[in-house]
């Protein structure tokens, strides 16, 4: 672990990034955030972490990462990150 990551007791710190959720995602967040907050995860969190804190888990269309797409859950997340969470469309 690097000293970057970890304070002097070995503990991870935490880091923030940004998330903005869409259509019937929006729920996992309180209704005033408005499908948007700032999300505390500790250092080396990755997509699947995030997915598990927001407890999404219903399937996921698209995942974008500063405007990339992402399909690897196992993808790292860093501080300031934003983050784009897309359900799977239904409909008729």
């Amino acid at each position: 672990m690097s000293a970057a990551s970890s304070d002097l007791r070995g503990t991870t710190r935490p880091m923030h990034v940004r998330v903005k959720l869409f259509s019937r995602f929006r729920e996992y967040l309180p209704s005033e955030a408005r499908g948007e907050a700032k999300v505390e995860l500790q250092d080396g969190a990755t997509v699947a972490d995030l997915l598990d804190h927001l407890s999404i888990v219903q399937r996921v269309k698209l995942i974008t990462i500063n405007d990339e797409p992402q399909s690897d859950r196992e993808q790292l997340l860093y501080d300031g990150d934003i983050v784009r969470i897309f359900p799977v469309v239904v409909g008729g």
